[in-house]
């Protein structure tokens, strides 16, 4: 099919999905589809801290990179009451889902109208639900979606700027670097050709750091130790499985709000905080592994066909999900700026698995979390189907990749495929 170019049709396209967005983030997210739990409160205790002059992470424990403070602080400075900063901020939040929107119209399938990679990404936000709105993930998840777009299109310096800013929001955009090096190392890039991107993302990292290294420079090793001290969170693939040993009276697990979360306890919990983390480099390390192989077919230019890039750090980024120790139900929002950029014939498969994983999310949490905590079998089962489905997310991606890039064949060919 030949790719059609953009289209008076495919700006209005654009224009009805920025007011369905606004619509769904300020109606519907408060409306009807809402959830009573919100990080906001937290969010306005951090920026509070920082307008009346205390030091993060030395005078009060942020567990966020230094670049979110910055979402943080900006509506605190609109108004100091909580009312005013909860719409503020949530305002923030709305801007950088039309600024995710805006990147996926920019690599839209131009084959296609623009409706059906604004709808995909539409259905996710859907599917994910009204915690888009109540956390701060969109933040990350837009900066990524940037590099990715940035890349694709060749922008190199620009894509590891953004991918920086991600990483000093919240660190684990810094899991997408390698899928980039992979990339280019395929397209026959070697160390010395790195150069220039890699100063423009330590320098950005180091921009954003600075203030922290002249004020308290010791102050980031607590944000450091918070997150190497956490144990095994609840709502994690290693949770589920404790707590389904539990229900079988296989071990004893006890549940007890510790770091900010609630997290599994007891001698089987305390074996798999051990395994976590060999655990979770195995799985990148094997996702990285599958790419490089799935990308040896593939012509120089084809590797950087945005669907390609967009699979490769869906299935880096599920793995992550996976083999984290923590899982918090808004970690979906990584992944929904890359779910319309998914590739190959599995993308339909891929999208209704996620739509089904974020409604279930959003059933265990906030509907039936209070009945997960008092270890209540039906939230028990939910929670691990949940983490099921995500396994089974992981493997349709990795199969699409590896459909989309069986033969050598060109970029054009993975709009089509």
């Amino acid at each position: 099919m030949k790719p059609r170019a953009g289209t008076r049709d495919d700006a209005l396209w654009l224009l009805a999905f920025v007011a369905a967005h606004v619509a769904i983030f300020a109606g519907l997210f408060r409306g009807v589809y809402s959830m009573s739990f919100s990080g906001t409160g937290l969010y306005y205790e951090y920026g509070s801290a920082l307008v009346a002059g205390h030091v993060p992470y030395r005078d009060f424990l942020v567990e966020y990179p230094p670049f979110a403070l910055m979402f943080f602080t900006l509506p605190r400075l609109v108004d100091d009451t909580f009312r005013w900063y909860y719409v503020a901020y949530q305002a923030q939040v709305i801007v950088f889902d039309l600024v995710a929107l805006g990147a996926l119209y920019v690599a839209r399938d131009r084959s296609r109208p623009a409706w059906w990679t604004l709808g995909a990404y539409t259905l996710a936000v859907l599917a994910v639900g009204p915690i888009m709105l109540q956390q701060y993930d969109i933040f990350p998840a837009a900066f990524t979606v940037l590099a990715v777009v940035c890349y694709s299109r060749k922008r190199d310096t620009a894509a590891w700027i953004f991918l920086a800013l991600g990483v000093m929001t919240k660190a684990y955009p810094l899991l997408i670097a390698p899928v980039f090096l992979l990339l280019d190392w395929h397209r026959g890039r070697r160390l010395r050709d790195f150069t220039g991107v890699g100063i423009a993302f330590a320098a950005t990292c180091f921009v954003v750091v600075l203030p922290l290294l002249v004020i308290a420079p010791s102050s980031l090793e607590r944000m450091l130790a918070f997150h190497a001290q956490r144990g095994i969170h609840m709502d994690s693939t290693y949770g589920s499985l404790a707590l389904v040993t539990d229900v079988l009276n296989l071990t004893v697990v006890r549940i007890e709000m510790t770091f900010r979360s609630w997290n599994v306890a007891g001698p089987f919990p305390n074996l798999l905080t051990k395994l976590s983390t060999p655990l979770l480099g195995i799985l990148l390390l094997g996702a990285y592994a599958f790419i490089a192989r799935c990308i040896r077919t593939l012509d120089s230019e084809s590797t950087r066909d945005v669907s390609i890039v967009g699979t490769s750090v869906a299935l880096v980024l599920l793995a992550g999900l996976i083999g984290s120790k923590v899982l918090s139900p808004q970690y979906l929002v990584w992944v929904v700026p890359v779910v319309p950029l998914i590739a190959g014939p599995r993308r339909y498969a891929a999208w209704a698995v996620f739509t089904l994983l974020g409604l279930l999310t959003y059933y265990i949490y906030p509907l039936h979390y209070d009945e997960l905590l008092n270890h209540q079998v039906g939230a028990i089962a939910a929670l691990a189907s949940r983490n099921f489905l995500l396994v089974i997310l992981t493997l349709i991606i990795a199969d699409s990749l590896r459909l989309a890039t069986r033969a050598p064949v060109t970029a054009s060919t993975f709009a089509n495929a």
